[in-house]
């Protein structure tokens, strides 16, 4: 079942307006619910990592759970409802992108250092 709010437009978020929205994969049975940013301009879900979804793939891959709202709205909409099952609003953690890159080219060019190092190592104890 892929559950979608708008069986019209599947794999589009029933809040176009809200950035950000609950998913859960299709393929691990929704066992870990995943944020996705929705890009309403470019009608295409976003990750954290940067990679672009499209709405007829999302549809295949996820299954649509809800809105991840900010926590003071979550706190006010559970009070008007009733009914609150606390889902933050985003992971903790979960990286920004800038930083992901940094610290990548931070493991890369530490990686080259050490070979660097121990092929000069042995190149002087062959030599």
């Amino acid at each position: 079942m892929t559950a979608w709010p708008n069986t019209a437009r599947p794999g589009e978020p029933a809040d176009t307006a809200r950035p950000w929205h609950w998913l859960a994969r299709l393929d691990d049975g929704g066992q870990a619910p995943v944020p996705l940013g929705w890009n309403s301009a470019a009608r295409q879900w976003l990750s954290w990592d940067g990679s672009a979804l499209a709405p007829e793939e999302a549809a295949r891959r996820f299954r649509y759970l809800c809105p991840a709202l900010p926590p003071a709205e979550g706190v006010v909409e559970a009070a008007a409802t009733e009914k609150f099952t606390p889902v933050p609003a985003h992971p903790a953690d979960m990286v920004p992108r800038r930083d992901a890159i940094r610290n990548h080219v931070l493991i890369f060019a530490g990686s080259v250092v050490a070979t660097l190092f121990l092929a000069e190592k042995i190149v002087r104890r062959c030599g």
